[in-house]
């Protein structure tokens, strides 16, 4: 079976050929090393938040802002469903490995990455403002102004999404995860913290791959989907 002749591989090598390689910077070749279940768990949230936002309409891609965008894989994923998406991280390394795996040098691709802070920016607003990994890191004293700041940067009907290890979850978790973590929720205080911001608030948990709306207690992973950002 080691002749060519008898295989159909041959012309798959072929389609295949000219795609660029995608290198793995020191977070996701961490998790590579350690826990590669993770790069599975980033690709199925970040598809949820995709498939919530939606594809672009009649009205030109919707542009969607990734904050905490790290390597970029799901600033990625939200481009190619939704047609604009703009990774921002304040780790100059991460955003050095985004632009070299995911930004075409030749041609505008409906992505774009910048190592700045994204509250600050003075962009026109987003269709979609979504965050996963960032709120439990962000010291409780600066948690209204990050909310806040995230409602400001969406449309009138925007839509926010946001995701973080659950509270109860957190006794499982090794060392390097819990290293940076100063702020967590539980699934009621999630959803109580983003109805102050926006006017409806629809939760989901995570095991493992599978988003669901099950029981929020038992869920090491929670998504807050907040709509229509409060103006008062």
């Amino acid at each position: 079976m080691t002749d060519n002749k008898q295989s159909r591989w041959d012309p798959v090598k072929d389609l295949m050929a000219g795609a660029a390689p995608v290198q793995l910077g020191p977070m996701h070749s961490y998790h590579m090393a350690n826990t590669p279940r993770r790069l599975l768990y980033t690709f199925s949230y970040y598809k949820f938040a995709a498939k919530m936002i939606g594809q672009q309409d009649g009205d030109g891609p919707k542009r969607v802002l990734d904050i905490g965008c790290g390597e970029g894989i799901g600033t990625w994923t939200l481009a190619k469903e939704c047609g604009f998406a703009k990774g921002v991280d304040f780790d100059e390394d991460l955003i050095a490995v985004a632009k070299g795996n995911w930004v075409e040098p030749d041609e505008s691709n409906g992505i774009e990455f910048s190592c700045e802070d994204a509250l600050a920016m003075d962009d026109e607003p987003f269709d979609a403002v979504v965050n996963f990994d960032v709120i439990e890191h962000i010291l409780p004293e600066h948690e209204t102004d990050f909310l806040q700041g995230m409602a400001n940067k969406l449309k009138q009907f925007g839509l926010a999404i946001m995701g973080t290890p659950n509270i109860t979850s957190q006794p499982y978790a090794s060392a390097v995860t819990n290293a940076g973590h100063v702020n967590l929720f539980s699934g009621e205080r999630l959803e109580a913290t983003m109805q102050k911001y926006f006017t409806q608030v629809f939760m989901f948990g995570a095991n493992d791959e599978v988003v669901h709306t099950g029981f929020l207690p038992m869920a090491h992973y929670l998504i807050a989907v907040g709509v229509k950002p409060r103006r008062d």
